[in-house]
């Protein structure tokens, strides 16, 4: 067949889409392929060609979400049209791919066998670079979990994870949003259309709400899915140990993260529920010499992995895979400081910083004094019948890109505990990752703890800033006793407390339905019905004295 050339409406689309990118150069051509990767199982791609001049390099993308205009569009439609030669393939088991898609278990043994094929056609280049967001991050990390290709000129992976079975169950407690995101992918696969998908996406956290309360939560899984129940949801709601081997194939950090040599463009966002995994990924590779980069934003995990990051890619790709001399990154680290609302570049991350303790009082107030030695305990009931829910807590599917949800509410629940300071005498920039050090006890081991720091303005709204959820039972055993000191390393921030404002620590005892409930048995809770209410107790007095250390900065070096 013959490669297509891009028409007239395909151009305005591009040229509407990356209106703020450096010009077009050419244009290009699309040839639907079929690439073998085992025995009688082929997949689907379009090789993006651009017409003129040799292309500048190869871009090696691929995606589980179809490899139609919405994919192809910032993935590889306006890099063909700019000179780079583009690869879209599908991963098996999705679009009009064949075999079964089985998430993150396949990805770095097919990814490797498609770059084989790649090199034997005679368009290849001879260099490459990959990119793209979320899963499609995820992809990148399996094909550099091996020896990096020598081929291999540079990665740009916008909040992707590279341990999925950290994405599931990192925290110890289910996270719903896998249950959400196998709810896209079996609807996609059923072949709904790109435009319905979108649109359902804006109530599916509203319909997903029934499934997420229900229990047992694996028959209400099952009920909802039909027929078409994927297994891999299924297993990995029962698979509630990370230790187990079925987690082992989701894992491909060990050379990634620590022996990778290709330079790597890093994105994500503060209100990016992919964030912890980002900073991992910068802090190890970082550690070993490598070439990498860091861009956090005011986005959230949509925002991440769109259009926002476009110019810092094609930046990275005319620089690593290009080769082109020119004006590119000022620096390794390039941040938004929320509070300011304005970007500062760094070295490094995180930058220079002062401890600044503040102790955790049952008056509910945090101060720079401690509490008096004979100080009471604060305590709280959780109860998984009417669990503490999620309010102000990143989405994967989120409605606004860089706007939060206030958390006020939290505040007033029975089943919260919260600590503010007085309004702030001046501005606190605060800029890495707070730590929390708290005296914790139940009244029984099954039990989740969430620790939530957020701003209160003056008005008494508040939004979440930093925080870190942790699945208890699970994490004492791995410690290997019931320890109650916690010493709790919150997710990295960089904000600017504003004068007049208030600080404020919550700690709860779920976050549902982000986090599924903990039932409060030591039955599987994904099969079972039975709930069990629990007391915590979060201590104050003497040698157990609860506190939260925040990295200070000079306000004037973010200002």
């Amino acid at each position: 067949m013959t490669p297509a050339k891009r028409g007239l409406l395909g151009t305005v689309l591009d040229r509407l889409y990356a209106r703020w990118l450096s010009p077009e150069t050419n244009n290009y051509t699309i040839d639907s392929l079929r690439i073998p990767i085992a025995d009688n199982v082929s997949i689907a791609a379009d090789l993006y060609r651009p017409l003129g001049p040799n292309p500048l390099g190869t871009i090696f993308v691929r995606s589980p979400y179809s490899i139609n205009l919405s994919i192809a569009l910032p993935t590889a439609r306006i890099f063909a049209a700019r000179g780079y030669q583009v690869l879209l393939s599908s991963c098996r088991g999705t679009s009009d791919s064949e075999g079964d898609f089985d998430p993150a278990r396949n990805e770095g043994r097919d990814g490797q066998v498609v770059l084989a094929w790649m090199r034997e056609q005679p368009w290849y280049t001879g260099s490459f670079a990959t990119l793209g967001a979320s899963y499609l991050g995820y992809v990148q990390w399996a094909l550099l979990s091996a020896n990096p290709p020598p081929d291999m000129k540079a990665a740009i992976i916008n909040t992707g994870p590279h341990d999925f079975s950290h994405f599931v169950y990192g925290t110890g407690a289910l996270a719903c949003e896998v249950i959400a995101w196998s709810d896209f992918i079996t609807r996609m696969r059923r072949g709904q259309g790109t435009i319905s998908l979108l649109w359902y996406l804006r109530s599916q956290k509203a319909r997903l709400l029934p499934l997420y309360n229900a229990v047992p939560l694996l028959d209400a899984v099952n009920k909802y899915f039909g027929l078409g129940a994927p297994k891999w949801i299924q297993d990995m709601i029962t698979h509630t140990d990370l230790s187990d081997s079925y987690w082992q194939p989701m894992r491909v950090q060990t050379g990634a993260l620590d022996q990778s040599s290709v330079p790597i463009l890093l994105t994500t966002g503060w209100y990016d529920l992919v964030l912890p995994e980002v900073m991992e990924q910068y802090s190890r590779l970082s550690a070993g010499g490598g070439n990498v980069a860091l861009t956090i934003g005011p986005w959230t995990h949509l925002g991440a992995g769109g259009a926002n990051s476009l110019s810092e890619t094609l930046s990275w790709l005319e620089e690593h895979l290009a080769q082109r001399p020119g004006a590119h990154r000022p620096s390794p680290v390039r941040i938004f400081v929320t509070g300011k609302q304005e970007w500062r570049d760094f070295p490094s991350w995180p930058p220079p910083s002062s401890p600044h303790e503040l102790f955790l009082s049952p008056a509910n107030t945090l101060s720079r004094d401690p509490p008096p030695a004979d100080a009471p305990d604060s305590v709280f009931k959780f109860d998984p019948a009417d669990p503490t829910p999620s309010l102000g807590a990143p989405e994967l599917y989120d409605q606004g890109r860089g706007k939060r949800e206030p958390d006020t509410a939290l505040a007033t629940r029975p089943d919260t505990l919260t600590f503010a300071t007085a309004p702030l005498p001046a501005d606190l920039a605060v800029i890495g990752k707070p730590l929390v050090t708290l005296h914790h006890a139940s009244d029984h081991p099954h039990v989740d703890v969430l620790v939530l720091l957020s701003e209160v303005q003056s008005d008494g709204v508040s939004h979440s800033i930093s925080e870190r959820y942790l699945r208890l039972d699970r994490a004492r055993e791995q410690q290997g006793g019931p320890d109650p000191l916690l010493r709790l390393a919150l997710r990295d921030c960089a904000h600017v407390f504003c004068k007049g404002n208030r600080i404020r620590l919550l700690i709860a005892g779920g976050s549902h339905p982000r986090y599924i409930r903990n039932l409060g048995t030591e039955e599987n809770p994904g099969t079972s019905a039975n709930m069990c209410a629990a007391w915590h107790t979060v201590k104050h007095s003497g040698a157990t004295v609860s506190k939260i250390g925040l990295p200070v900065a000079d306000v004037a070096t973010l200002s």
